[in-house]
């Protein structure tokens, strides 16, 4: 993937300061030796409506910018387990991070 290429992807969003956003925190994240940021962080740190954010992480998704895998906090054996699929539905919580070939290009690790 080019920067010209994310940045085409980031425009067919139809939300273009949102997904930039996602895209420049889950950056930031690896800085900070994080693979990835939930749903959840996202919301509260950039102040963007859950139902845009789902959307527009969906649609970066397609395009193969981010990875989405889910995680159910309440899992019987105390743990958060991370699936590429949704194991309990609407109760799955989304976490994000970044694409191999966005890290390639950002030239970041992990």
């Amino acid at each position: 993937m080019t920067f010209a290429e994310l940045d085409d992807v980031i425009g067919q969003t139809g939300r273009r300061s949102l997904a930039t956003r996602l895209v420049f925190m889950l950056a930031d994240a690896l800085d900070q030796y994080r693979k990835g940021i939930n749903l959840d962080d996202f919301e509260k740190q950039s102040g963007f409506v859950r139902t845009n954010i789902r959307a527009v992480a969906s649609a970066l998704r397609e395009h193969g910018v981010i990875d989405i895998y889910y995680y159910d906090e309440n899992s019987s054996d105390e743990l958060c387990l991370m699936s590429p699929t949704s194991p309990r539905g609407r109760w799955s919580k989304q976490h994000y991070r970044l694409s191999g070939p966005v890290k390639t290009l950002f030239k970041r690790n992990s």
